[in-house]
């Protein structure tokens, strides 16, 4: 059983003894860990960003972003990097904070945080 499966049955089992309100704020607690684990820490490199709603110039925007704001990427379609949240807690500090934001980046936009994450998004 992988670890965010044990995650998830343990909170589960909590949740029984406890009641339902631990499991429903855990369960949302939970699915931003699992998408946390399976993100590349990214950041936005110019200001007023558009995030879109999928990988399209023409798709709705979700949100918009500025330079420096850190992000956390999922995946490149084309010329677009899918992200799953942004990291509102300072640099350095554990554990991670990260509000979801489901949206996508054109991949001029954005660069991994470590050096050699930089280039990941462009090719």
């Amino acid at each position: 059983m992988s670890n965010s499966r044990k995650y998830i049955a343990a909170i589960a089992l909590l949740s029984t003894i406890t009641g339902l309100q631990l499991f429903s704020t855990s369960i949302s607690n939970a699915a931003t860990l699992i998408a946390q684990n399976n993100s590349i820490c990214s950041f936005i490199n110019e200001n007023n960003v558009n995030i879109r709603s999928g990988p399209k110039a023409q798709n709705r925007v979700v949100a918009k972003l500025n330079r420096g704001d850190i992000v956390r990427a999922v995946r490149k379609s084309g010329s677009w990097v899918q992200i799953s949240g942004r990291v509102t807690s300072k640099p350095g500090v554990t554990p991670e904070v990260v509000k979801p934001l489901n949206g996508w980046v054109s991949n001029k936009f954005i660069n991994g945080c470590s050096e050699d994450q930089f280039e990941r998004w462009r090719t």
